[in-house]
């Protein structure tokens, strides 16, 4: 929550009789939270797939790369609400036709970068159950304008925001209850990197994935 306080001061003086007193206000703003709250990956905020030999991709088909497990922790100073927003900062990259968990949507596809004008592939973030306080809760969500929170479209895929589509993911008890105030907040992942047929890529030397998304939390 914003707002903005607007102070003025009124002195008085003795002055001559018809002498005007010029005057000046004095805006004072800021920005009142209930809490502060951090968040940090475990283990670090970058994913390293190794190297991935050309021979173990399929040429005429996607082939989906081993998993890997990675979590966001978010530790406040006192109990609080939340939400996140993720943002897809490769989305540029995805290839179209990617499937991850049987969806192809592109809101569910990151990219995960391109080599001479080739898309390489993409991934997906497969959600686990969150916790507040080391309870189990429920994965809810918001889209637009919704009044209230959802359960999400999706069983498994955590999708990303597109331009204008401000969607948000929280959690809690139940629907009713809302997202749940805790210290301690974690949201487990799965990251499904896929990489597309090896025939449309430059196999021939060595390139780099490069994946990036930014999570974005949201004080309730």
């Amino acid at each position: 929550m914003r707002k903005t306080f607007r102070a003025i001061a009124v002195a008085s003086a003795l002055l001559p009789a018809g002498v005007m007193a010029d005057s000046a206000d004095l805006t004072i703003t800021g920005t009142i939270i209930p809490t502060s709250c951090t968040p940090a990956f475990t283990g670090g905020n970058t994913v390293d797939l190794g190297d991935i030999p050309a021979g173990s991709l399929n040429r005429d088909r996607q082939t989906e790369l081993q998993n890997r497990n990675i979590t966001l922790n978010v530790s406040c100073s006192a109990a609080a609400p939340m939400a996140i927003k993720v943002h897809d900062n490769q989305t540029h990259t995805r290839l179209p036709g990617i499937v991850v968990d049987g969806s192809d949507w592109a809101m569910y596809i990151y990219g995960i970068g391109e080599v001479a004008g080739a898309k390489i592939g993409g991934y997906g973030l497969r959600f686990g159950t969150p916790t507040v306080d080391g309870q189990p809760s429920m994965i809810l969500y918001k889209q637009g304008e919704m009044a209230n929170w959802d359960t999400p479209e999706t069983a498994t895929l955590v999708g990303k925001n597109t331009e204008g589509g401000n969607l948000r993911y929280s959690w809690g008890r139940s629907l009713a209850a809302g997202p749940t105030p805790g210290t301690v907040h974690t949201f487990p992942m799965t990251l499904v990197p896929v990489i597309g047929p090896s025939a449309s890529l430059p196999i021939t030397s060595e390139f780099a994935l490069n994946g990036s998304a930014t999570f974005e939390l949201l004080y309730l």
